[in-house]
């Protein structure tokens, strides 16, 4: 036995043989059942030159405890938000949020909690990893996503799409950006129990089994608003999981010029396609970078669901969903299972 899962009821074990494991279950067929650990891949798109990191700021030792910048007002501007944010119109709903915190859960690579755009929104973290402690992100991924939903903005850096959030986040991926299904179970289980309202999924794979899909509608009965990224297979019918799971919202990625991208995944569980491609946020060492991929679709949604949860107050998911379906806007030269509902503009659902 490795590790015990209560939110599924049961463990992640090691066996010699498939034999074993059918010896194991046998004779309990009611009341046990045993099911390959999947892996996941994060859904960027590393196949590209990347753009020089901006704004170092020194890194600090990993020892030292967790810092937090004196509070001041946050004062927001076009510049300082990226070009996806203003696709969806993010900057022109900042002056109508009020400072309702939003509890939002991540489960990635970790984050840079020394990110000084980041630092006094993180709440808590967990490593679900085995043998690992710390929830710094030695990847990246996870800091870059967490920085489109709610970097603060209060340096040279970016604004993200709702800076009053509270990150709750999860290190379910290594440092190669390898994650297993345990590690996410164990991950979702503590966000669930910190009552998180939103989480973010920005991984993916073609497989699923029963123990995932149970855990999805556990989450979605919870009243936990779902978020994931389509995946980056290309081609049509290519959604993967968790966004193939009807609970999940599945998000697409498009480029600058409302293009689908070309790694994007599509098919008919799509439910909204957001900026993806050279979407600049913030990386670890303090830095900031361009990077592509439905990973960084996703975030925008997430933060999109942040907005409408901070304006309106608490909504149970698919009302959520309709909101963000009546502010979507059809794009002409894409088809229904490349963007679903459309690309939602927050101005169109925050008035």
């Amino acid at each position: 036995m490795i590790k015990k899962l209560p939110l599924v009821e049961g463990y992640l074990c090691e066996f010699p043989s498939e034999d074993d494991v059918s010896l194991a279950v046998r004779g309990e067929p009611d009341r046990l059942q045993a099911e390959d650990d999947l892996e996941f891949k994060l859904c960027w798109y590393p196949g590209e030159l990347f753009f020089k990191s901006f704004f170092p700021f020194a890194h600090l030792p990993l020892s030292k405890p967790m810092i937090k910048p004196k509070p001041y007002p946050l004062f927001f501007n076009k510049e300082s938000a990226g070009w996806g944010l203003q696709r969806i119109g993010a900057p022109q709903v900042w002056s109508k949020l009020k400072e309702r915190r939003v509890r939002i859960g991540i489960i990635d690579t970790g984050i840079d909690y020394y990110h000084p755009d980041l630092s006094e929104n993180i709440k808590g973290g967990i490593c679900t990893l085995d043998g690992k402690h710390q929830f710094m992100d030695d990847y990246g991924h996870g800091t870059h996503v967490a920085g489109i939903i709610g970097s603060t903005g209060r340096t040279i850096g970016l604004t993200g799409i709702n800076p009053y959030v509270d990150f709750y986040i999860v290190k379910a991926f290594d440092k190669k950006g390898k994650g297993n299904l345990s590690d996410i179970i164990e991950g979702l289980d503590w966000l669930a129990r910190r009552q998180v309202e939103i989480i973010n999924m920005s991984f993916s794979t073609t497989e699923t089994n029963q123990t995932f899909y149970r855990v999805i509608q556990y989450l979605d009965r919870r009243g936990i608003v779902l978020v994931a990224a389509a995946g980056n297979d290309g081609g049509s019918n290519s959604v993967n999981y968790p966004a193939r799971f009807p609970q999940v919202i599945a998000v697409s990625a498009t480029d600058k010029l409302d293009r689908l991208a070309a790694f994007s995944s599509t098919g008919p569980e799509v439910d909204f396609c957001a900026p993806g491609v050279e979407i600049p946020s913030a990386w670890v060492g303090g830095r900031y970078e361009v990077k592509s991929g439905t990973s960084f679709a996703a975030p925008h949604l997430t933060g999109t669901v942040a907005d409408l949860l901070n304006y309106y107050g608490s909504l149970p998911p698919t009302r959520i969903k309709e909101i963000m379906a009546s502010g979507a806007v059809k794009i002409q030269k894409l088809g229904q299972e490349q963007q679903g509902a459309g690309m939602v503009e927050l101005p169109r659902i925050i008035s």
